[in-house]
């Protein structure tokens, strides 16, 4: 999608662009069906409680997507955790642990064959 396609569904009230605070999410609890994070839980002022907001605002049933170019074990991408400020690369297992321990359920993750690149995918069961 162009950003001027991206700006017409804003207009026509399809789409709402926000920017917030994951670890302190403002918005109506259990109202939005999927929530996803592309390469930014780098960045997030700790798992546990960024998840238990996601959490929080996704109706029972509903899913969380998270997708990383890094899976935390590949050198050439964790070199950037010392160069870039606040950088956390997780692994697989630790997002898989974070997101169990805020109470999502079908925690699932899928890899690039040859990349680091994965996808991990929780349905919000409460």
């Amino acid at each position: 999608m162009t950003s001027a396609a991206a700006e017409d569904e804003v207009d026509a009230g399809c789409c709402t662009i926000m920017q917030g605070d994951v670890s302190s999410l403002d918005l109506p609890k259990e109202t939005y069906d999927l929530a996803t994070a592309f390469e930014t839980i780098y960045f997030w002022p700790g798992l546990d409680r960024c998840f238990d907001q996601v959490a929080g605002i996704l109706k029972p049933g509903g899913w969380f997507m998270i997708c990383n170019e890094s899976d935390g074990t590949d050198a050439s991408s964790l070199k950037y955790e010392k160069i870039i400020d606040g950088m956390k690369i997780y692994t697989a297992q630790e997002i898989e642990a974070a997101l169990e321990k805020a109470g999502f359920t079908e925690v699932r993750t899928n890899h690039h064959g040859s990349k680091s690149w994965m996808c991990v995918l929780a349905m919000n069961p409460a």
